[in-house]
């Protein structure tokens, strides 16, 4: 009776630190989303400067043909939907 009290406690024991010393799956890093100064800056480098807000077409001053070119060069660094 005794050998089988000690024998539960062991497994018991075993069970518990096996539980606690395994590790589950990880989430893996994501990349944080690109800052909306790099986005402006981009724009500046292709001949648009940064607006004072949110712009939908080109600030004034810029014509279509840049804007179209300088948002399709910096696309990748747009700032995506919240």
């Amino acid at each position: 009776m005794r050998r089988a009290i000690v024998a539960a406690g062991l497994l018991a024991a075993a069970g518990f630190l096996g539980a606690c010393s395994s590790e589950g799956p990880q989430p893996a890093p994501t990349s944080p989303p690109p800052e909306h100064g790099t986005y402006a800056h981009c724009l500046s480098e292709h001949g648009v400067p940064a607006a004072p807000g949110p712009v939908a077409g080109p600030p004034t001053g810029v014509d279509e043909q840049t804007w179209q070119q300088a948002t399709k060069a910096c696309s990748t660094l747009a700032p995506g939907p919240s």
